[in-house]
């Protein structure tokens, strides 16, 4: 796996809109509805929750967390895809950090 260089989360979109952070908190919840979270490993689709799983019922970070670390050398990626914002994050060392962003779909 090649580590892409890190980036400081900036605050993009509406000032009602929340920033990307640096490093993704594992406690995100990985929800899918008007643009949402998919993860990949190895440039493929590894996971996307359901768009009908209610938002308190999404699973977070943590899940993919456990997965990946019997992995550890896959490219593992969290790609986040929203109308006014987006950001991709990589598994490094046990953190997933920024390493693109951008001004969304919309």
């Amino acid at each position: 796996m090649k580590k892409e260089e890190p980036i400081k989360g900036k605050h993009i979109g509406c000032l009602n809109c929340g920033g990307n952070e640096s490093i993704l908190p594992k406690r995100t919840r990985l929800y899918n509805s008007f643009g949402g979270y998919m993860i990949t490993k190895n440039k493929e689709l590894f996971f996307m929750e359901d768009v009908k799983t209610e938002f308190d019922k999404c699973k977070t970070l943590c899940f993919i967390e456990r997965k990946a670390k019997l992995e550890p050398e896959a490219d593992w990626r969290c790609i986040l895809d929203l109308p006014l914002r987006n950001a991709e994050y990589q598994r490094q060392d046990g953190k997933w950090v920024l390493i693109k962003e951008g001004l969304g779909f919309a």
